[in-house]
């Protein structure tokens, strides 16, 4: 590879068939499945070298890419979308409500939020509904419609196996303030309702049974944290993470807005 550019987290097998090639800027996991690989996100523009460097340093080839699902339609999570897809030919995958952030129906992209320059506009090949369910081979993605951070912010379950264990592996889609703030808000038009609906959204997420949190960004799930585990061969699968995390979410939003007329 001609420009190897090194992540800031070292690329590592976060378990079995599971993958993290982002970096400290924003999460991007891989799962390989016996149709190909499965991408979620694929960080910012600036991020495509470091992601063939890190699959490379995995031995995951980018060819073999086959699906690329997106979270949420933020630059952030879609920056590279259009580069791997040439690459590799991979069908993408975003919510139906926020294809039209990503087409430029709708202009959310956070871009001018970032001082970044406009992507040029696309439109995803599957729009996914709430409760959509994709297979490739015996892995299964299943998607959960979790509005707030955007409206159509998607949280997947995704099993993920060594061989010989089963484990679900989860990502809340979008568990950012930002976009709740009241000049966010007002800046599009929006109603600060958008909070609540994003704290019952996540708290419809409490019933599932997660094994690992894959995070939307590095700090949500202490990706730093499992890579030291990992490195000295301790298991990362917690099931009372996924709650924990849930919960922080849904306190951290009442206490963030609490004094807010």
């Amino acid at each position: 590879m001609e420009n190897k550019v090194i992540s800031d987290i070292r690329p590592f097998n976060m378990f079995g068939n599971l993958y993290f090639v982002g970096s400290s800027k924003v999460s991007v996991h891989i799962i390989k499945t016996e149709l190909g690989l499965v991408m979620i996100d694929t960080g910012y523009p600036d991020m495509y070298e470091q992601i063939l460097s890190s699959m490379e340093e995995l031995s995951l080839d980018p060819k073999d890419i086959c699906a690329i699902f997106h979270s949420h339609g933020h630059i952030d999570h879609f920056g590279c979308t259009e580069r791997l897809k040439q690459l590799s030919g991979a069908k993408t995958y975003i919510s139906r409500i926020d294809n039209d952030i990503v087409n430029g129906t709708l202009d959310l992209s956070w871009a001018v939020e970032l001082n970044l320059p406009r992507m040029p506009f696309f439109d995803c090949d599957v729009l996914i509904e709430d409760g959509d369910v994709f297979d490739f081979g015996s892995t299964s993605v299943r998607c959960r419609l979790t509005p707030g951070h955007t409206d159509g912010v998607l949280s997947f379950f995704v099993n993920v196996t060594d061989g010989k264990e089963e484990l679900i592996a989860a990502m809340h889609g979008g568990a950012g303030l930002n976009t709740l703030e009241k000049s966010f808000l007002d800046k599009y038009g929006m109603s600060t309702d958008v909070r609540q609906v994003f704290i019952k959204a996540t708290e419809a997420l409490m019933d599932e049974k997660v094994d690992i949190v894959m995070g939307n960004h590095p700090p949500q799930n202490d990706t730093v944290g499992k890579l030291q585990k990992v490195s000295e061969g301790k298991p990362i699968a917690d099931s009372s993470e996924w709650q924990r995390f849930l919960n922080h979410i849904i306190n951290n939003t009442i206490e963030h807005f609490k004094n807010e007329q």
